[in-house]
């Protein structure tokens, strides 16, 4: 009988998937609203940059949460489940970094405006 922290391992990680590819979405739309904010010379609504922001910080919290998840996979779950695949928590990792460049584009972006529109 698998124990049931590990066979709750790849329903998490099908989260942490989904998570990270609505985080990249997410960017993308941020730096589109901000280029249009860049383009349109008005300042950048107070909650939008503050959003931008924190959601700039919970970048760091889920990649160190995928480092975690990635060495608690070799460390306990793949002596108990061997077959299972982790391919989906390192191709989280891959694109949280690129979603992090993306999200910091916008924040930029956004501190631009805010200061054009001045």
């Amino acid at each position: 009988m698998q124990n049931q922290q590990t066979s709750r391992f790849p329903k998490l990680q099908n989260i942490y998937f989904k998570v990270t590819f609505l985080m990249l979405v997410v960017g993308i739309a941020l730096v589109v609203v901000s280029y249009l904010l860049v383009q349109a010379i008005v300042a950048a609504p107070t909650p939008l940059i503050y959003f931008s922001l924190y959601f700039l910080y919970y970048h760091a919290i889920h990649l160190a949460y995928g480092i975690f998840s990635l060495i608690y996979y070799f460390a306990k779950v793949k002596k108990k489940i061997g077959k299972s695949k982790i391919y989906k928590t390192i191709l989280g990792i891959l694109i949280t970094p690129a979603s992090a460049i993306i999200a910091y584009a916008a924040v930029f972006l956004l501190a631009v405006s805010s200061c054009a529109s001045a």
